[in-house]
């Protein structure tokens, strides 16, 4: 008996040993996906706005989204075609914001790299993106965070499905779940409202669920058998409610109920009629709906409307060689909507660590030749499960550039296949032996490691600039409080909220002053600021006349909530007579015919089209003899 509760006492504590850096690994994992969250901009991940746009139709409208072919006719501009399950996930994240707030408040960048500019951010940095969040900001971080744990569930499901291949082992399967939960791009996919880690993480459960099935040593009842596979058929019919291309776990299915019915056609037929019902009853309603609504159970053609994009010269090697080299950089690293890239070394280095893999493997299988075994048949049959699996995934992205053209060519399609992907990375590292081995996985974990946390701060983070201010910093550094509106009569429009001088004025020099605007809505004209010095008796002694910031950030690419400090210089006569002046500011258009903007007091009541800051003193030349 005492014998007994010691090998359970001993057995119990194993356990807890192997699973502990399991449990830090997950932790650390999450901890990155807050890091990646908070510092990649609202909006600067492929189709996020789209993606959210979803989550608040759903909570909104309590009804599923119609596309049609004209986009803009669209409940969900761009995604409105994609299944629900990621964004009902979502939902509950945003239900509790007011109906008013739950609407994506972003403003174009008409320097966006695809728009044919050099800047790597497809919207403006608004000062509502500043830290504390409020609002639909909040919202919008906490929506991502529902990703963050797909992820977390993925990188879990990669372990359990490793130790499947590796029974009995402990390095082997962390490894796998490691070179997944560090792999910065998958962070990055992670920290954005997506439903790509939804299908990640249902990908790996799949993968996990079909080798219990296939690699079972006992051959199991026919009734457990069943269960297996409607337990696969089930994660299936979800993965197929995320995302279409869930289409390519259906030949790992296939694989898995043949390998468990060793032979019996009987027991091939009937599983596979197990998991194939219990998917068609999770997801079939969609499919279904969608061959009423839009005439083909895909809804292909609306999609193709709107996305089929420049077409992939097949034929040319160059092109080919592009294509590749764009997939496996965005596999591991490539940013924003693929338009921020790390230094090169980087991608080298997942080159390496892709390359150690690749030659563990040829190593094995030249092993196995020596020894007179069949490779395939002896040793890497057990990894036909993760094979098939990633097989898939490339022959899913490629039908995918056949339909959207060279927009298909991301890293991110082959996510569906991340844990078998991990896998086999591991299984070729493990196989790499040399006398360092243990130091090589060691640093090449290390360099995992520190890549994946220096990606967000010095990478991401860095490659977008902000012209706006924090509405406290902005509010603090006013000068002068007024409350100047400038807007038409049914416009709510911008606000100067205040002005300083950052010199004393000095006769022959420049005055320079800064205003403080607060936007109130989208502005959809691009008004010129001007401000004038005036004398006693009106007239004109300086003036400025320019756009916001120098010109380079005009009202039209505010979003509403913004605050932007706003330099202008007036230059000065020489000749300026001491005493007090007034400085007049207004906003107009100088090519309709100088249409100028009304402006309104905090009470309502009309000033004019222009306004009166207030004085400035000026101490210099003296006409008096």
């Amino acid at each position: 008996m005492c014998a007994s509760l010691s090998s359970l006492a001993r057995d119990e504590g194993q356990r807890e040993i192997a699973t502990l850096p399991l449990t830090l690994l997950i932790i650390l994992f999450l901890t990155l996906c807050c890091v990646y969250n908070a510092n990649v901009p609202l909006g600067e991940g492929p189709d996020e706005p789209g993606h959210l746009a979803y989550v608040f139709f759903l909570a909104r409208e309590w009804r599923l989204p119609v596309q049609r072919a004209a986009p803009a006719q669209s409940d969900v501009q761009g995604e409105g075609h994609q299944p629900p399950l990621a964004y009902l996930l979502a939902a509950p994240a945003v239900a509790w914001l007011p109906a008013t707030d739950r609407q994506i408040v972003l403003t174009a960048n008409r320097k966006f790299i695809w728009k044919g500019g050099d800047q790597p951010a497809a919207f403006m940095r608004g000062s509502r993106e500043y830290w504390p969040w409020q609002g639909s900001t909040l919202v919008w971080h906490i929506a991502r965070a529902v990703s963050a744990l797909c992820g977390a569930a993925t990188v879990l499901c990669t372990y359990l499905a490793a130790r499947v291949l590796w029974p009995g082992q402990r390095s082997a399967p962390l490894l796998a779940a490691a070179l997944v939960a560090l792999n910065p791009q998958f962070l990055f996919t992670c920290a954005l409202v997506s439903n790509d880690p939804l299908l990640a993480a249902l990908g790996a459960a799949i993968l996990w669920r079909c080798l219990a099935l296939a690699e079972c040593r006992e051959p199991q009842n026919q009734r457990r058998s069943l269960l297996s596979s409607g337990i696969c058929g089930l994660l299936f019919g979800m993965a197929l409610l995320t995302k279409q291309s869930a289409l390519l776990f259906g030949p790992l299915l296939l694989w898995a109920t043949w390998r468990d019915a060793r032979g019996s056609w009987r027991r091939l037929m009937m599983n596979t009629l197990a998991w194939a019902i219990s998917a068609a009853l999770v997801a079939g309603w969609w499919y279904l709906r969608n061959g009423q609504l839009y005439g083909d159970i895909f809804g292909a053609a609306v999609f193709s409307a709107e996305f089929a994009g420049q077409p992939f010269a097949w034929g040319d090697p160059a092109a080919w060689a592009g294509a590749l080299g764009q997939i496996f950089s965005s596999f591991w690293a490539r940013f924003g909507w693929m338009s921020v890239a790390p230094p090169t070394w980087m991608i080298w280095f997942y080159g390496a660590l892709v390359g150690v893999s690749i030659i563990g493997w040829l190593k094995q299988a030249l092993g196995e030749m020596r020894r007179g075994f069949v490779p395939l048949h002896k040793k890497t049959s057990r990894f036909a499960g993760p094979v098939i699996l990633v097989a898939m995934a490339c022959v899913w992205s490629l039908s995918f550039a056949a339909t959207a053209g060279l927009v298909a060519w991301q890293g991110r399609m082959l996510f569906p296949a991340i844990s078998a992907i991990g896998i086999l990375l591991a299984e070729g590292m493990q196989n790499a032996k040399c006398k360092m081995q243990k130091f090589l996985h060691f640093a090449f974990c290390i360099l995992h490691f520190a890549l994946s946390t220096s990606m967000p701060l010095a990478v991401i983070a860095p490659a977008y600039t902000w012209a706006t201010l924090p509405p406290a910093q902005a509010q603090q550094r006013l000068g002068t409080p007024v409350y100047l509106r400038y807007a038409q009569d049914w416009e709510r429009g911008v606000t100067l909220r205040g002005w300083r001088l950052d010199s004393p004025p000095i006769p022959g020099a420049e005055l320079p002053i800064t205003l403080t605007w607060n936007s109130l809505e989208p502005i959809p004209r691009s008004w010129t600021v001007f401000i004038q010095v005036r004398d006693q008796h009106d007239q004109i002694m300086a003036q400025s006349e320019s756009r916001p910031v120098s010109a380079t950030l005009p009202f039209t690419v505010w979003t509403p909530g913004d605050w932007v400090a706003d330099h202008h210089f007036l230059l000065l006569p020489t000749d300026l007579p001491s005493g007090s002046y007034r400085l007049i500011i207004g906003l107009y258009r100088p090519e309709k015919d100088n249409l100028r903007l009304p402006v309104w007091a905090e009470d309502g009541h009309s000033i004019g089209d222009q306004a009166d800051l207030g004085e400035v003193i000026v101490v210099g030349y003296d006409r008096t003899p």
